[in-house]
């Protein structure tokens, strides 16, 4: 252009917007703003070819092809451009635009992005020489988060709740400037600052501690968050004991873990994890268990399963899922896992057996494949035994030991063992 070859530059420049296409389609985030500098490069030269209409049409081909957040940062480029070659109303139109397609974008880093990059050409606006009854025109028109001033004490303090290092610096946060956050304006500043960077998830966590206090009270508040912290905290460091041995010293040294209802309500919440399902286990066993008791089936699988016979033959079938929790060999043993997951569901409440993924007949034939005649003649009696503490299940109790006893139909001359010790 500079040598005076137009039509090479412009062809040239086309050709860079076509590879910038292709590259920011793929990756938006790392080159969309290449994208954006040869649009303006394009449109520099069309209109000193007097086309300044094509690259418009050329840059609203492109926009359907991105999705509102990238779609807004294209826009807010462009209206920058417009604005440099004074063209204030067409600028600010697209600007509108650009705001509109910021709050579509259903991704917070794009919603942010656009958003901030919509705000940063406001303001450069606000510092030319535009006319003020245009730029007035242009604030009506744009959202809060585009065109109210933050004052630097505002963004210190945002800043200071998101770099708060645990909950003890969020406390005294919130007790130092709950009466400022809890204003009208304080609210509208959070919700701008939310707005402008919604990726940042600890301003949302913030607007809804700000929520609860307001209907139940600051202080309630930050007891029960108190709470749930110091419990999730000591959680943390059990779940991070690297032994078994120590797992149960940690625990013997932080007895509170045991009746804190919060804790077990963290590792229901994160019961995808195996560690935390066998921590709950280990936590509803010790209602039933010694704790020494506990890690020794849990660290011999042999314990394991006399533990849960034990349970069967004393009355106490309800102690087998905890188990089953806390040792999970268990119920990979043959005839061990068929045969206490018969027990369980025959005494599981009814919301919990309509969603039993086997039939108790069906795993009692199962245990029956796998068990030798030793363990189908002592799970027989055991649950026998169960009858006399259950005899609401008598019934099917005695039906299932008759099951595991029955002569198998591989071999009709067999007879179950009727003493396994």
């Amino acid at each position: 252009s500079d040598a005076g070859d137009r039509q090479a530059a412009l062809d040239s420049i086309t050709e860079a917007v076509t590879h910038y296409r292709a590259l920011a389609e793929a990756n938006p985030a790392a080159f969309l703003p290449n994208l954006a500098g040869s649009l303006n490069n394009l449109s520099n030269q069309q209109s000193n070819a007097g086309d300044r209409h094509s690259s418009h049409l050329i840059t609203n081909q492109l926009l359907a092809s991105f999705p509102p957040g990238p779609r807004a940062e294209l826009l807010v480029s462009r209206a920058h451009w417009l604005f440099t070659q004074d063209e204030h109303a067409e600028a600010i139109t697209n600007l509108v635009s650009a705001a509109r397609y910021a709050d579509e974008a259903a991704d917070p880093m794009w919603a942010g992005r656009a958003r901030r990059s919509v705000r940063d050409l406001v303001e450069t606006m606000r510092q030319s020489s535009i006319p003020r009854a245009l730029m007035d025109q242009a604030t009506a028109k744009l959202p809060d988060w585009a065109v109210v001033k933050l004052l630097d004490e505002c963004i210190e303090r945002f800043n200071r709740w998101l770099s708060a290092q645990d909950w003890s610096e969020r406390e005294d946060f919130l007790r130092q400037t709950h009466a400022v956050l809890t204003t009208p304006e304080g609210l509208a500043i959070l919700d701008i600052v939310r707005a402008l960077y919604p990726e940042a998830m600890g301003l949302n966590n913030l607007a809804e501690l700000l929520q609860e206090a307001e209907a139940r009270g600051l202080p309630q508040v930050l007891d029960e968050r108190r709470a749930w912290h110091t419990a999730s905290d000591l959680l943390t460091k059990w779940l991070a004991t690297p032994t078994w041995p120590e797992d149960l010293e940690f625990l013997r040294s932080n007895s509170a873990l045991l009746n804190d209802p919060l804790v077990r309500n963290l590792l229901i919440a994160n019961s995808d994890d195996p560690s935390s399902r066998q921590h709950l286990g280990i936590l509803e066993l010790a209602d039933r268990l010694a704790i020494p008791d506990i890690y020794d089936a849990i660290t011999d699988p042999t314990t394991a399963v006399d533990t849960a016979m034990a349970f069967i033959k004393q009355g106490h079938p309800e102690g087998i899922i905890p188990l089953l929790l806390a040792v999970p060999v268990l119920s990979r043993l043959p005839f061990v896992a068929p045969y206490l997951i018969a027990v369980h569901q025959l005494f599981a409440p009814a919301d919990e057996d309509q969603n039993a993924t086997h039939d108790t007949n069906e795993l009692i034939k199962q245990a029956v494949t796998e068990g030798s005649e030793i363990q189908r003649g002592a799970g027989a009696k055991r649950l026998q035994e169960l009858a006399r503490h259950r005899p609401g299940h008598a019934g099917v109790l005695h039906a299932l030991a008759d099951a595991l006893t029955a002569p198998s139909q591989d071999n009709p001359e067999e007879t179950a063992t009727s003493d396994a010790g």
